[in-house]
């Protein structure tokens, strides 16, 4: 019980007084040609597998999928949820996009009794890669603290932008 308690005030302090939450803002990288990651490869199909989300309900990137929203970090996951939060509940879906987000790096207990629980307060699908062999293959070590987002057509990618502002977010994907 003592063990639990002190990695929740771990995770409060990290989560309130750890990492900045603010991302540096840098300019737009597109990539049209050639290999963004392992697993992503522009003129190649996209293949995500099968994800979870944040309530555990499974979900994958389907030929209808127009865009693929990832991240690596806290501060561009959280810019992500403030720029969503501001969208009406259906946004994702009318705009054919998935977002995922990539937690592998996170203690388990920090995971479960702090990110998890903040994670379930959103009512739009947020998939996690949980392992740490997944997010090798989709990890851009370059842009790691970037918002990377993937443009699909018929499961195969076209281009890869990456951006750190709700501006450049909300342009990519309108």
């Amino acid at each position: 019980m003592k063990t639990k308690i002190l990695v929740l005030l771990f995770g409060v302090a990290l989560l309130f007084g750890g990492c900045s939450n603010k991302v540096e803002e840098k300019p737009i990288v597109e990539i049209e040609e050639g290999s963004v990651t392992p697993a992503i490869v522009i003129g190649e199909p996209f293949v995500s597998g099968t994800l979870k989300d944040q309530f555990g309900k499974e979900g994958s990137v389907t030929p209808e999928t127009e865009k693929v929203i990832i991240v690596f970090g806290k501060a561009t996951g959280h810019l992500v949820k403030e720029f969503l939060n501001k969208k009406p509940q259906d946004y994702l879906s009318e705009k054919h996009t998935v977002f995922i987000a990539d937690v592998s790096g996170m203690p388990s207990m920090i995971f479960k009794y702090v990110a998890l629980p903040d994670l379930q307060k959103h009512n739009y699908p947020i998939y996690l890669i949980l392992e740490k062999s997944d997010s090798e293959k989709f990890r851009n070590e370059k842009y790691s603290d970037y918002i990377m987002i993937v443009d699909l057509d018929k499961s195969v990618v076209k281009r890869v932008d990456f951006v750190t502002t709700e501006k450049d977010l909300e342009q990519r994907i309108d």
